[in-house]
C-alpha cells in the first residue's frame, strides 16, 4: 500500500499532511494531466461534519488507493501501485479542486 502526503488543508481527513482514512478513491477516468484527476474521498472541514463524524483521526502511514485514472502508469487493476502518492489542492473546498500529483500518463 502506498504512503500518502496530502496538502489539502481544508480536508477533514488531513491530519498533519497525512490522510486519516483507510482508503481513498482517485477519480479521472480519461485524465491526461494531474489537474484532470481528483481525490473523490475529500470532505470539507466544517463544524457540522466534524461533530457528526466518528472517524479515526490518526494519520495512516499506508492506505489503499483505488484509482479510476485509466491512463496512469500506476493504475493496476483500478488500484494505485505507486510507492508514494501526493494529493494536492491546498485550499480546496470540493473534490474537483484536488488532484493526484503522482499521476503520470502511460
Amino acid at each position: 500500500m502506498p504512503s500518502l502526503d496530502c496538502s489539502v488543508r481544508n480536508c477533514y481527513y488531513n491530519k498533519n499532511s497525512r490522510c486519516s482514512r483507510e482508503d481513498i478513491l482517485v477519480e479521472g477516468k480519461n485524465a491526461k494531466t494531474t489537474d484532470a484527476t481528483a481525490c473523490d474521498s475529500f470532505k470539507i472541514k466544517n463544524d457540522a461534519f466534524t461533530n457528526s463524524c466518528k472517524c479515526d483521526t490518526s494519520p495512516n502511514e499506508h492506505l489503499k488507493v483505488a484509482c479510476r485514472a485509466e491512463n496512469c502508469v500506476y493504475n493496476k487493476k483500478c488500484m494505485c501501485d505507486a510507492e508514494h502518492i501526493d494529493i494536492a489542492g491546498i485550499s480546496a473546498s470540493k473534490s474537483e479542486q484536488t488532484e493526484c500529483g503522482t499521476f503520470r500518463m502511460i
